[in-house]
């Protein structure tokens, strides 16, 4: 039986952003989902064989069976090179501007080879209208009153290098990757970890 989605734009989502880590996954590969929220894209790895860890700051999986951990939404509750590939997917802008960094080197902390990370990244005032509005939705479902901050493409890129993080791959997607009716600005990242620096 497959996974039993709760709206199309969900599933199209999840799936596309399956899709974009394939690549870098095969069965065995053990990921940790930070930032899981529904967790169905953890749902749709562990059907391709991944083994998956999800961690989050607020539990609102709809999807359960993979090992789930509530965190502080800085310090990741595993020991070093825990994981082949850490995956943040639209969680980034979540975090308030002075943790991104933190949470940055936890994920490399805890990853053997890899972290992914997809984001919106806005690139005009549209852009940076809808993502403030999203921002401050997701706020309110979660309870928070922490601030967020999206940044663009070449702004994260910058902040990747100046962490001291190999850049593996930075690619824009398409306006309409996720839905016809969400043309925004995304990108996809791969840092490559350095297991020397540990």
């Amino acid at each position: 039986m497959g996974i039993l989605y709760h709206s199309r734009i969900v599933r199209r989502e999840s799936r596309q952003a399956v899709a974009l880590l394939a690549e870098h996954v095969r069965a065995g590969t053990a990921v940790l989902d930070v930032g899981c929220g529904e967790g169905y894209v953890a749902a749709e790895l562990a059907a391709r064989g991944v083994s998956v860890d999800l961690v989050d700051i607020v539990d609102v999986r709809r999807i359960q069976g993979q090992p789930f951990r509530l965190f502080d939404g800085l310090n990741l509750p595993f020991p070093d090179g825990s994981f082949d590939i850490v995956m943040l997917n639209f969680v980034l802008h979540h975090v308030p501007d002075d943790r991104k960094t933190h949470l940055l080197r936890e994920a490399a902390r805890v990853s053997r080879s890899k972290v992914f990370i997809l984001e919106d990244t806005p690139n005009n005032a549209f852009d940076r209208l809808m993502n403030r509005r999203h921002g401050e939705s997701y706020r309110v479902k979660i309870g928070s009153r922490a601030p967020f901050g999206f940044l663009t493409r070449r702004e994260w890129e910058w902040l990747f290098r100046g962490l001291g993080f190999l850049l593996r791959e930075s690619r824009e997607l398409g306006r309409f990757c996720r839905a016809p009716w969400q043309p925004f600005a995304r990108s996809a990242f791969v840092l490559q970890v350095s297991t020397g620096d540990r």
